[in-house]
């Protein structure tokens, strides 16, 4: 595990930012990466998100 975001906005806006940085805030090496959405009463998603410096 990298890092969790969690979305805390009063705002139902959909984005959530990430600094690129890891849980022990760490720079993230490039490379290819996994990410999971937990989105509660509305779904979940995985996907690949690739890191280019």
């Amino acid at each position: 595990l990298v890092d969790t975001i969690e979305h805390v906005s009063e705002i139902n806006d959909g984005t959530a930012v990430w600094d690129i940085m890891s849980k022990d805030n760490m720079h993230i090496a490039p490379g290819n990466y996994i990410y999971h959405i937990h989105a509660p009463g509305i779904g979940e998603k995985t996907g690949r998100l690739v890191i280019i410096k």
